[in-house]
């Protein structure tokens, strides 16, 4: 049976009708993959609170483990821990005390010439805007605190670490170089936690909060 060919009107309409077709497949393709890009945004956007920002302050919190941990290796920990000077302070303070203390603080650059973990935290943390406390937290004593910048908020991070000191261990500082046992009780900044059955002196954990 004879068909005539399409006449160029109906050619005209089908391709049209194509293009509209291939136009709205295009048109959906790029809205999901907006949706798509923006849900990955989402989760990656370390101020929306999800995994990311979890990670980076792990990765903070893992920093400051480190910085106390590199700085124990050579004793130097343990060296300003001890760095008492006479009349029941730190040698070389000069900024005003923590609320509750009466000793007085160390300025970030100060700690920073006086300790190898003042040094580390200076450069990576306080000249890149965080703000820190270093304390200390002896078993049986009060806090001490050598580094105070103020009150830490509820989301600041933590890393500690423990130093043991001895009773043959001496006063770092210039002005005295007893050796912890011998130190008078009134100049003591850590007070002696055992008894003389044992040279441990006592347990300091070494706590830096940042934020």
């Amino acid at each position: 049976m004879y068909r005539p060919h399409d006449s160029p009107e109906d050619e005209t309409e089908t391709d049209r009708g194509q293009a509209y077709t291939l136009e709205g497949f295009i048109g959906a393709m790029v809205v999901l993959m907006a949706v798509l890009f923006a849900l990955q945004a989402v989760v990656i956007t370390p101020t929306t609170g999800g995994l990311a920002d979890r990670t980076a302050q792990l990765q903070i919190q893992q920093e400051i483990q480190d910085s106390l941990v590199v700085s124990s290796q050579n004793g130097n920990l343990s060296e300003i821990v001890r760095n008492w000077a006479g009349g029941g302070g730190f040698e070389d303070t000069s900024q005003p005390p923590a609320p509750g203390e009466s000793n007085e603080t160390y300025s970030v650059d100060r700690f920073a010439n006086e300790s190898d973990l003042g040094h580390i935290l200076k450069e990576r943390f306080s000249e890149n805007g965080w703000t820190y406390n270093v304390e200390l937290h002896a078993e049986g004593g009060e806090e001490r605190t050598l580094v105070y910048q103020g009150s830490p908020p509820a989301s600041a991070l933590t890393a500690s670490y423990t130093v043991t000191l001895y009773d043959n261990q001496t006063v770092t500082s210039d002005t005295s170089n007893d050796n912890l046992y011998e130190t008078n009780g009134s100049e003591r900044m850590i007070p002696r936690r055992y008894g003389d059955d044992t040279p441990l002196y006592n347990v300091v954990e070494v706590r830096v909060i940042i934020w």
